[in-house]
């Protein structure tokens, strides 16, 4: 038989070879999925340990270590407004054992750096959504503001001389006070701070007049009568302070909802689905525990329902898109 009669045999076994050696890697591939994971976990947090990232970081880490048998080691890399540790998350293996918590700064990028701007696909894939930490507006015990009402109208009569103070250029609680004085139409002398907790430090002390605050950093002036909470900037009142109203019951721009600090897990692009997958799972059912959720009370925290890496990405766009948009509408230069 002429040699070309057997050219069609050979073809077929050789694509016969090469699909079993696909469905074979797959296979193997597959399992090593199922078996994550099978050592440590690097969990980086783009801020020095004792912050609320870092905070809900460590309670995050312990119980996945719990529940998936592997330690997850909280990694802090604190610099460049957590650029630094979301760069090593975006250079990291795409394999499941290194990840980032990004927060609401990082939706900040484009506006901070000129060249590494933390794209959803390209520099990282979100696993899910894991809470907020409602801001509130916070005043000085001595300004004669018992309540929104009344601020509005220190406010007013002190347009150019009222103050407020910001711990981080760029960041939702500072967009957040440029908001409020514009909606109300007040010039105001913004003085800046090297984080909230000095920020709610120097608000007690008087060194200025009130302050966009998450719950952990003022909670100890509050709690010694030396600040004032007046409105929580959210949808609806916070879960911590159910008794403080939220700014839009007490009149206020409802564009103020919502502008608060928030965390999201997030992973190095090229993570395999399964394994982000995995990782959403155990993190919805973790936020959703008695235990996780007072545990993120302490430090201010409200837990998300985590939803999917979906509804993370979607999330993260919005925060996205609003930055930018507040950004050109109050002029804020974020370098």
């Amino acid at each position: 038989m002429p040699a070309a009669a057997f050219k069609p045999v050979v073809r077929r076994a050789r694509h016969a070879w090469l699909a079993a050696l696909g469905a074979a890697l797959a296979l193997t591939s597959a399992a090593a999925r199922a078996d994550y994971p099978d050592r440590p976990v690097r969990l980086i947090v783009g801020l020095q340990a004792g912050a609320s990232t870092d905070n809900l970081a460590r309670a995050l880490a312990q119980r996945l270590g719990e529940r998936l048998h592997q330690p997850f080691v909280v990694d802090n890399k604190p610099g460049g407004a957590t650029r630094l540790g979301m760069e090593a998350v975006s250079r990291a293996a795409p394999d499941g054992y290194t990840l980032g918590i990004a927060n609401a700064v990082t939706a900040s990028f484009p506006q901070m750096f000129d060249n590494f701007a933390f794209t959803p696909g390209k520099d990282f894939v979100p696993v899910a959504m894991l809470g907020r930490a409602p801001s509130f507006i916070a005043v000085r015990a001595g300004l004669p503001a018992k309540n929104v009402q009344e601020f509005v109208a220190y406010a007013r009569a002190n347009d150019g001389k009222i103050s407020f103070g910001q711990g981080s250029n760029g960041s939702n609680p500072h967009l957040a006070a440029l908001l409020l004085m514009k909606s109300l139409g007040v010039h105001a002398i913004e003085v800046p701070y090297k984080g909230n907790a000095p920020t709610a430090v120097a608000l007690a002390g008087g060194e200025v007049d009130f302050a966009m605050l998450e719950y952990a950093a003022a909670r100890p002036m509050v709690e010694r009568g030396a600040v004032r909470l007046l409105a929580v900037t959210e949808p609806r009142r916070a879960e911590l302070l159910p008794a403080v109203p939220t700014s839009s019951e007490q009149g206020l721009t409802r564009e103020l909802d919502g502008i608060t600090p928030w965390f999201m897990l997030v992973a190095p692009p090229g993570t395999p689905s399964a394994v982000v997958a995995t990782l959403n799972r155990h993190v919805s059912e973790i936020l959703k525990s008695k235990d996780m959720r007072q545990a993120l009370a302490l430090v201010g925290i409200e837990p998300d329902e985590a939803g999917t890496p979906a509804a993370a990405l979607a999330y993260f766009q919005r925060q996205r898109e609003q930055v930018a948009r507040l950004a050109r509408e109050l002029n804020v230069s974020f370098k």
